[in-house]
């Protein structure tokens, strides 16, 4: 089973300034009440002030739809207000929570998670900070609040903990000189949850869908069955058509790809985390050799952009008076491997179907991934050592392409397998480069 690190602590902060903000039980017409928890999120209806999973929202409310016990739902639990789902910035059909109201409040949530063909269900009234989150996001009248959001991870001695702060703006006050003031509260979410699933054969005292202990023979431990769960074993070609996709991928690659950021003397770039976090990569220390990043591998890892740059001046002079002039390799390096590589090395669960990295440059923009078997990785060329052999290799051959460079370097220098290396092309094809037996580089554009 593969295991999720879909990870959930508690939303931090006590509510305040609702009086004259909030609307009551009134303004959720019956026909809200009724539906709310039985229609289908139908595309882009969702109430969420974030981007969510709504694939996985529509998913689970199928299952819910085919297996739930209404009238035990509603009498014991509550109406699930589906519209408000969160998927906290998953974007794999793994995890979603719902609020869950009852004589017009918040009283508990529900979170649902998914593992390989099996989703599982959880209230929960053990959370109030949660319940007060979605109380204000719920029952505050929407032209009213508006909210911003801000991320930052905390390192952990297994993973990282990824937090992030939300801003809900839910009205204003007038100063005495007619200024309008924002009343805004502020909810911090931190995700980490190792296993989902409990160690019991039941979800709480009992099932939550059916009412009985162990899913009533849909599976066990709850479990009932996801329509078309996502293929875990994708060819590199579809995992990279879907990758450029994601709106906050192509955010960072927009950015990265800026001339400002090319022709800068020092390297960008982002990690990202299994459940679709970027973070900002740290500059490595500071060398007259090095103008790279540190790139910080966990399980957790899911793989990494980060610019290669453009020839720049060092503000050093030659014994001539000349400046010197850095001319980087604008293509990936051992470095950039022996990180690859650390990341599979890392899997616990042998799945390296996703992992990557990626590297930005005014050559070009390419992605290479692990498609190798565990006997496959090799590490350790990380070092200065084979930062000067690539340098030099690139003297001995210097009308090279990159690519062909890089190829070559990989197979007679590293000996390394199970490294392919993809162009992500100006128009969105994407295209795996390879060398033929004269060693020459072969472009196959990937299916559209």
């Amino acid at each position: 089973m593969k295991t999720k690190i879909i990870s959930w602590l508690s939303y931090m902060a006590v509510l305040a300034f609702l009086l004259q903000s909030c609307r009551n039980d009134d303004l959720i017409s019956p026909a809200e009440k009724e539906t709310s928890q039985n229609a289908l999120l139908k595309e882009g209806s969702s109430l969420s002030l974030w981007k969510e999973d709504e694939t996985y929202i529509r998913k689970v409310q199928e299952v819910y739809a085919e297996y739930a016990n209404e009238n035990y739902i509603r009498s014991i639990h509550g109406t699930i207000l589906w519209q408000y789902a969160m998927t906290m910035d998953t974007f794999n059909e793994s995890y979603l929570i719902a609020p869950v109201v009852k004589d017009g409040k918040v009283v508990k949530t529900l979170e649902v998670f998914r593992v390989k063909s099996k989703v599982y269900f959880q209230f929960s009234d053990k959370d109030p900070e949660a319940n007060d989150f979605f109380q204000t996001l719920v029952f505050t009248e929407r032209e009213k609040i508006s909210a911003s959001s801000v991320s930052e991870n905390k390192a952990g001695t297994i993973t990282t903990t990824v937090c992030k702060k939300y801003i809900l703006t839910v009205g204003y006050v007038e100063g005495a000189g007619g200024e309008q003031y924002p009343i805004q509260e502020t909810k911090t979410i931190c995700k980490f949850v190792e296993v989902a699933l409990p160690a019991s054969d039941c979800l709480g005292d009992v099932d939550p869908v059916t009412g009985e202990c162990g899913g009533g023979g849909t599976g066990g431990a709850g479990g009932y069955n996801y329509p078309d769960p996502p293929d875990t074993d994708d060819d590199p070609c579809e995992t990279l058509k879907n990758q450029n996709l994601s709106f906050e991928y192509k955010e960072k690659m927009t950015e990265l790809k800026k001339n400002s950021v090319l022709s800068q003397k020092k390297e960008s770039g982002y990690s990202e985390s299994k459940s679709g976090l970027f973070t900002n990569l740290l500059q490595a220390t500071s060398t007259d050799e090095s103008d790279g990043l540190t790139v910080p591998v966990s399980p957790d890892t899911k793989g990494y952009i980060h610019t290669h740059l453009n020839d720049y001046e060092t503000g050093d002079v030659n014994v001539d008076g000349l400046p010197i002039i850095k001319q980087p390799i604008r293509m990936f390096s051992p470095a950039d491997v022996n990180t690859l590589m650390t990341m599979a090395e890392m899997a616990t669960d042998g799945d390296y179907s996703q992992l990557y990295g990626t590297m930005v440059s005014s050559y070009g923009n390419y992605t290479i991934m692990f498609t190798g078997t565990a006997s496959d990785i090799k590490t350790g060329f990380g070092t200065s050592q084979w930062r000067e052999d690539y340098k030099n290799y690139r003297k001995l051959h210097d009308r090279w392409t990159f690519e062909k460079l890089f190829l070559t370097f990989l197979k007679d220098k590293m000996n390394v397998d199970g490294i392919e290396l993809y162009k992500i092309k100006s128009n969105g094809i994407v295209q795996k480069k390879t060398l033929d037996p004269n060693n020459s580089v072969q472009s196959n554009d990937c299916p559209q």
